[in-house]
């Protein structure tokens, strides 16, 4: 079985750490760069240089990598796993005055009050069994590992039974677009090298399913999520004369009470129950103050999904929609009465309809209606968005909705519909081919061999739910896809999208096994040192043995 160094396993460790590779920013190219320098460093990769690649992402505006690291095994098989981690980490500013050593956890160890922790936190931190730091969890030890396991492999090269392939990915605490990018960058090495891939193994870190837990755990599949805008077109009007319009403000509250917390739109998987939708953000499009209603509104909520297609939401909310929308009229109409009723006037009442479109149908009718001037609109715009890679995706989908919105010939008030950036598939357990239904043997196998080995009491998850790059892999709802949220997302095809075929081609089983830490994207982020340096990678060896056995 592959013996992971140790030594090097946590020196590789502490220098990921160190460096400062933060999401959504140039940086990242630090932690890629990083990468390819310890690789480099093995006498494998000296000697096999072809077998380390880095893949430039296109049309990335912080021109990031993907790196991928292949030890090519016992010819006779061409048996391939492939594990996969992210290169990038969320900042520190939540560090406080500790921001600028929390990627050195001995400084930052030093300079944490004990009494400034939470309980749970104060326990691990005098316990000296934890280390603390920005991303020491989330994850540069999943990344040390396979790093490490490649390198134990690339000792012995002619034992292995099969191959090793670590492809590591930026941009996972955003977007996602490593590894989306990825997956034409591993279908191009499979081609090239014969490779039979059978299973991707993510290492994300495993943490306490609720306060006090004691277990750690394996993980079949994966959550998937998708983000749902809703877009509110109001009647703005002056606001010491409220009544004779109608405030988007009003319209997106409506929306956002209907879909906040509601169990009705919580998906269900066999036992599996997951938490339901969540507004991120809810705001008027308003630059500035002004004594004006808003004409605009919006606001996006998060969907988990674990067996249902996004689509199947969409629809519901549509109606949700709708039924917003009615409201807000029979609001406004409400209050008008009153006021006429006790001020003795008497006036006339607006006649708008519920009306709510999906963005496909506000497009498909701009565009007949706008023809010409509206093609050369767009692409006005559309070369001036290249301008500003930086920009939210969630902020671009809003000024193409605008824009689009503008040369529809209904300027009354509605509700838009629309999904943004970013979309994970979700990855539900199945044994519907033999790979799959050997990956899922294999889990069960290692939370059994976890116990016999290490007395570690290792539950089985069907899902990881934190979401993470596995969702790439493999498209459960790929008809969907191509027929709900591609022509519903303003931004596919411009900046973001997915390769949906590619992705059908790979359709591989997953599994998440990582090491045990807290915390994640808080200033008490921590790692369990033993489990993760000593038991984990033990668990991960196992694995990959038993699945390139099978």
């Amino acid at each position: 079985m592959l013996q992971v160094n140790r030594e090097l396993l946590e020196k590789t460790f502490y220098r990921l750490v160190a460096t400062k590779g933060i999401s959504g920013t140039r940086d990242e190219n630090k932690s890629t760069d990083e990468i390819k320098s310890c690789f480099q460093e093995m006498p494998y990769f000296q000697q096999h240089p072809d077998h380390l690649k880095a893949f430039p992402i296109p049309n990335d505006g912080f021109d990031r990598e993907v790196v991928t690291a292949l030890v090519k095994g016992d010819a006779s098989s061409n048996r391939t796993i492939v594990m996969i981690g992210h290169s990038d980490v969320v900042d520190a500013q939540d560090y406080g005055k500790n921001e600028e050593v929390a990627f050195d956890p001995e400084k930052l160890m030093e300079q944490i009050n004990p009494e400034s922790l939470n309980p749970d936190a104060k326990k691990d931190f005098e316990s000296k069994e934890w280390i603390f730091g920005r991303g020491v969890m989330d994850m540069r030890c999943g990344v040390a590992v396979a790093m490490t396991m490649l390198e134990a492999a690339s000792r012995n090269p002619s034992a292995l039974k099969g191959n090793l392939l670590f492809v590591a990915v930026p941009d996972e605490e955003n977007n996602s677009l490593g590894m989306i990018s990825a997956t034409k960058n591993m279908v191009e090495l499979a081609e090239t090298h014969d490779l039979d891939y059978i299973v991707c193994i993510d290492g994300e870190p495993q943490f306490p399913n609720y306060p006090g837990d004691p277990k750690k755990y394996v993980y079949q599949g994966t959550l998937g999520k998708f983000v749902l805008m809703a877009y509110a077109v109001g009647k703005e009007t002056h606001g010491g004369d409220s009544l004779t319009g109608l405030n988007a403000n009003l319209i997106i509250s409506e929306l956002t009470r209907r879909i906040e917390l509601n169990m009705n739109l919580a998906d269900v998987f066999e036992d599996v129950v997951v938490s339901p939708p969540t507004s991120l953000k809810q705001t008027d499009t308003k630059a500035h103050y002004n004594v004006k209603t808003p004409e605009s509104a919006y606001a996006y909520y998060n969907f988990l999904t674990a067996d249902q297609s996004p689509k199947f939401f969409f629809d519901q909310v549509q109606d949700l929609a709708i039924e917003a929308m009615t409201d807000s009229l029979e609001i406004q109409r409400t209050q008008t009465q009153r006021y006429f009723d006790m001020t003795g006037k008497q006036g006339s009442f607006y006649d708008w309809s519920p009306t709510v479109l999906s963005y496909s149908e506000l497009l498909h009718t701009a565009s007949e209606n706008g023809g010409e001037a509206f093609e050369k609109h767009m692409k006005a715009c559309r070369e001036e968005w290249k301008k500003h890679p930086e920009m939210d995706q969630r902020i671009l989908a809003l000024k193409m909705v605008q824009e689009v919105h503008g040369f529809y010939p209904d300027q009354d008030p509605k509700i838009v519909l629309l999904y943004v950036p970013p979309y994970y598939p979700h990855i539900k357990p199945t044994k519907a081919t033999p790979k799959k239904a050997l990956a899922s043997e294999v889990v069960e196998k290692v939370a059994a061999y976890a116990k016999s080995e290490f007395n570690e009491e290792v539950g089985v998850e069907k899902f990881f739910t934190c979401l993470c790059d596995l969702s790439f892999v493999c498209l459960q709802n790929a008809e969907d896809v191509i027929t709900n949220i591609q022509p519903n997302m303003p931004n596919w095809g411009f900046s973001y999208g997915l390769p949906v075929e590619t992705i059908k081609k790979l359709d591989l089983p997953v599994m998440n096994i990582g090491p045990y830490g807290k915390d994640a994207h808080k200033n008490t982020e921590r790692l369990h040192e033993d489990y993760s340096f000593r038991v984990y990678p033990e668990l991960l060896a196992y694995t990959i043995e038993e699945l390139l056995k099978g």
